[in-house]
């Protein structure tokens, strides 16, 4: 399917059916076993929360539009790369704004699986007025998980709760692997490449500099990120995301590694309410995490 015959298909989608949320993503290849694991469980979580979400698989890498064709999701297509071949993260936003049918977008890396407090969390945002033009972040918890995971087994989520109570580890609030924003916040960005450091904290600190709305949900939203390697890099995590050349290039694009005001949030969204945060100005949230920052730091240079 061209651009043209999506971008009807939204338009058509629109008139028909309201969509609250769109979630879009851009895998990796299918091909590595691990990596089928985790994309499958954590995509199909998101299915379980249809009809009211609609997803978006980009990218031309091997099985990606197959499955979104097994599944029933909308494949958006091939992406513009960089000159290292890794898919361009603006081309992805642009074209999400064009294909979706809902008002709120969500990026999301694939490996993440969520439970449907995520439809509760942009229902309270939507009812927050002062958040109608907003971005909403959160840490997640590393997981390890094995094998498929079958969404059709009532126990499927206690079996999650189980292994987070076994093996989970919150991860320090700089890594991100979602963004929640109202349609056109991120229509253009820069040509970060995915996959690579330096893009996310941007996110964070961009829409503070224009004074948007930034909501900290990870007391209010479960991001369960599978934990993986970085074999499709052959480097390890300190290449991936600090000195590989694309990491450089994305903190060229990024002015800067934005760190600290782009893990704080100006408002506090957890299961009760949400609030504005007294503390935003003196970026409370990445101070008080510190000491996890700090673990992650030391431990990156031995993870592969």
């Amino acid at each position: 399917m061209n651009s043209t015959s999506m971008v009807h298909r939204a338009q058509q989608a629109r008139a028909t059916s309201e969509k609250l949320l769109t979630i879009f993503s851009l895998p990796k290849p299918f091909t590595n076993r691990r990596t089928r694991i985790h994309q499958t469980n954590a995509i199909l979580s998101w299915r379980q929360l249809q009809p009211a979400v609609e997803i978006i698989l980009f990218g031309d890498d091997e099985g990606i539009e197959e499955f979104a064709q097994e599944h029933g999701l909308i494949h958006g297509g091939a992406l513009r790369r960089n000159e290292f071949s890794t898919p361009l993260l603006s081309d992805a936003f642009h074209r999400a704004h064009d294909i979706s049918a809902a008002d709120t977008l969500m990026y999301s890396n694939a490996d993440v699986i969520y439970t449907p407090e995520l439809l509760s969390a942009v229902m309270r945002i939507r009812d927050e007025n002062e958040l109608a033009r907003s971005v909403t972040f959160g840490r997640r918890v590393d997981v390890t998980v094995d094998d498929y995971l079958d969404w059709s087994r009532n126990d499927c989520q206690a079996i999650i709760d189980t292994k987070i109570k076994r093996n989970g580890r919150r991860s320090p609030i700089v890594c991100k692997e979602y963004f929640l924003f109202s349609r056109g916040l991120y229509e253009q960005i820069p040509d970060f490449a995915v996959g690579r450091g330096n893009w996310d904290n941007w996110m964070i600190h961009h829409a503070r500099t224009l004074g948007v709305p930034v909501v900290n949900a990870s007391a209010a939203i479960q991001a369960i990120h599978q934990r993986h390697d970085y074999h499709h890099l052959r480097t390890s995590r300190l290449g991936c995301y600090v000195t590989c050349p694309e990491a450089r290039a994305n903190l060229r694009l990024a002015g800067g590694w934005n760190g600290i005001s782009g893990s704080s949030g100006t408002w506090h969204m957890n299961q009760e309410r949400i609030s504005k945060n007294s503390r935003a100005r003196w970026n409370a949230d990445f101070w008080l995490d510190l000491p996890e920052f700090a673990r992650m730091v030391l431990q990156l240079p031995f993870q592969r």
